[in-house]
């Protein structure tokens, strides 16, 4: 649990930073329906208006993505979000990390129960990480357990599942100075997880990585001695994009040997206009995970 040390006190840093620039809430879920039918899910929001809403069909191969814009309300202390007139998260228990998340969309939806069955990570140790422009402050949830609904061209399917949550409020705008910046979440079968990024200035020069390894007892190992390798690449034929879609990561210490790989290559986000801050195309989607970790 957060320290007096850290830069993050739970439950009142859930909410709104008025005084940052940039705040992010982005989730993640792995879900299955009765049939055994497997499905990808993203919901983010930012404090500037967009929200980004996707779901994968993986047995189908099919994705299905969305970004719209509204005047969000975002309170302080606790997490309360309402954006627009359909869709809000908010914590459900006071004493306990435990949320319900409404998005709905035109042609996909997530309503959902989560709770986190893990401490929350205070990236970084404190959950500070200092950038030669700025200061982003940071946490996650690494796992949660998921149980609800997700609607999919009209169609409603009862889920479940488990799921991740990243919180992150800074005082840049990360696009105007980053070039590219390549994140991972990994849930292992073995209740372990894994979260490592690297992000490149515009001249490509390195300026933040790190691995972080959350076990099943909730023990943390952070590193930044670490490789992430892109092993292969794909196209966009929409955007013209190419983004890496299978990589090799290696940690020496804890001999952490992955493979992740994209289930399907065509998982891309196109933001419909041009917006301060944002690219006109990311990649966002599912991933399998094959290696061994000590």
């Amino acid at each position: 649990m957060p320290s007096d040390l850290s830069y993050i006190h739970l439950p009142k840093d859930e909410g709104a930073h008025p005084e940052m620039i940039t705040e992010w809430w982005y989730s993640n879920f792995t879900l299955r329906d009765s049939n055994g039918q497997q499905y990808g899910a993203m919901a983010a929001y930012f404090n500037s208006g967009p929200r980004v809403l996707s779901i994968s069909d993986i047995d189908e191969k099919q994705f299905y993505s969305e970004v719209s814009f509204s005047t969000p309300r975002y309170a302080e202390g606790p997490l309360y979000l309402r954006w627009g007139s359909s869709d809000s998260w908010f914590r459900k228990e006071p004493d306990a990390f435990s949320y319900h998340l409404k998005s709905h969309g035109n042609k996909v939806s997530l309503n959902i129960d989560i709770d986190s069955l893990k401490p929350p990570l205070l990236v970084n140790g404190d959950g500070l990480i200092k950038w030669s422009f700025g200061s982003s402050y940071y946490y996650s949830l690494t796992r949660l357990r998921a149980k609800g609904q997700i609607e999919l061209l009209g169609k409603a399917v009862d889920v479940e599942g488990i799921g991740w949550m990243d919180h992150q409020w800074m005082d840049f705008i990360p696009a105007a100075v980053i070039r590219c910046y390549e994140w991972f979440s990994v849930q292992l079968d073995n209740n372990t997880d894994v979260v490592f990024w690297q992000a490149t200035e515009p001249d490509g020069a390195l300026v933040s990585h790190l691995l972080t390894i959350v076990y099943p007892d909730g023990s943390v190992f952070y590193t930044r001695d670490f490789t992430l390798q892109r092993k292969d690449s794909w196209i966009s034929p929409n955007s013209r994009c190419e983004y890496g879609i299978m990589w090799k990561v290696r940690e020496q210490t804890r001999n952490l040997r992955l493979v992740v790989k994209a289930l399907f290559p065509e998982q891309e986000i196109k933001i419909p206009i041009t917006l301060p801050g944002f690219r006109p195309a990311f990649w966002e989607g599912k991933m399998t995970v094959s290696g061994q970790l000590a």
